[in-house]
């Protein structure tokens, strides 16, 4: 493995010798005996597997055709709309009586742009103070099986004040994809729709706007989706192996660590890897044939990447919480941020937040 791109760096730079060895005599110190190790699993993680037996100990990898035998890459061009933009992941409860009618979704937006109009008279959210107009479609790409509802955009443009023309002041989208079936009892089902997943681009105030509006008209509890350090883990085991079927490998596989706050002069480590030195020791540890990985893999993977960067620098990330996780195909980070650079990857990526949305509502039923 190339050792010239592994990095141990805060937000200063890169870390000096002295720095490292403080840093290690201080772990040394107060983290040796209690080690957090970011890819264990937390009691709730534990739950989850149990309560989702499909997802149990293993995770899909990320192949290029969808369950209905279609070429992902085939639909990409229409999923361009998803990358290089950072968006915002919440988890939603099912939604009471909403309809996806052409008529009903017109109505949304008309009753959604009377909100943002009266919101914007107490905080300027659209610049020059102009109203923002809402719009709801129907997006038909992200619907990938017979249980997937069907997907919403919502659009909310406006005029800024150095434009002529409107912009779009917010960009967002309602989905569940590759639902593995209704997860709702058929005698409410027809009152209720699910969407596991609601991604949002756009200023805060705005995005406050628009998921109080959501809550109230459809009686749902909308929820930031967090990702702990276990289900990042997964995630960088997940994308590191779907780099072998990625035309996109100039991005380095970056982990990010928080350092305790008893260390000072540091608060982040960055761990980068060349993508091919990352996907060879993946296939060392996988079996490329197949299409799951168990989670005996995925710990042996991190434990891989993270005894390397010991015997670099002498430090133990185990004792330090995974944050962020980054590949070419997307950047994920613990408070739900997401930024995706493949569009041939969009619909594996958004399933595997679909899987994780799924099993907090399932915990909670």
């Amino acid at each position: 493995m190339a050792s010239r791109r592994n990095s141990a760096s805060s937000s200063r730079g890169m870390s000096t010798p002295q720095t490292s060895c403080l840093l290690k005599s201080r772990l040394s110190q107060r983290f040796t005996p209690r080690r957090f190790t970011p890819y264990w699993r937390t009691p709730q993680s534990r739950r989850v597997a149990t309560a989702v037996q499909s997802t149990k100990g293993r995770r899909k990898a990320v192949p290029t055709k969808s369950k209905n035998g279609s070429d992902s890459s085939a639909d990409s061009a229409d999923l361009k709309g998803f990358i290089d933009k950072t968006w915002r992941v919440y988890k939603l409860s099912p939604l009471y009586k909403f309809s996806t009618a052409p008529k009903d979704l017109k109505r949304y937006g008309q009753l959604l742009s009377s909100c943002v109009e009266a919101a914007n008279q107490k905080i300027t959210i659209v610049e020059s103070n102009a109203s923002g107009k809402a719009f709801f479609c129907v997006q038909k790409e992200l619907q990938n099986s017979k249980d997937d509802p069907a997907a919403i955009q919502i659009l909310i443009k406006g005029r800024k004040a150095t434009a002529n023309t409107d912009s779009i002041l917010l960009t967002a989208t309602l989905c569940g994809v590759e639902m593995e079936d209704n997860l709702l009892n058929p005698e409410v089902k027809e009152h209720f729709t699910y969407y596991p997943i609601l991604l949002v681009k756009s200023t805060v105030a705005l995005t406050d706007v628009l998921i109080t509006w959501l809550q109230r008209h459809f009686d749902c509890k909308i929820s930031p989706l967090i990702f702990p350090p276990v289900h990042l883990a997964w995630m960088i085991a997940m994308w590191s192996g779907g780099l072998a079927n990625s035309k996109r490998k100039n991005k380095p596989v970056e982990l990010v660590y928080q350092v305790p706050s008893e260390c000072e002069g540091i608060k982040k480590i960055t761990y980068s890897i060349e993508a091919d030195d990352c996907l060879r020791v993946w296939n060392s540890i996988h079996d490329t044939r197949e299409d799951i990985f168990t989670e005996e893999e995925m710990t042996t993977f991190i434990a891989s990447m993270e005894e390397h960067f010991y015997s670099l620098f002498r430090i133990k990330l185990n004792a330090m919480q995974l944050s962020c996780v980054g590949t070419a195909l997307c950047y994920i980070g613990r408070e739900g941020l997401l930024k995706i650079y493949s569009a041939e990857h969009v619909i594996c990526i958004l399933r595997h937040l679909t899987e994780l949305s799924v099993e907090h509502f399932m915990l909670n039923m």
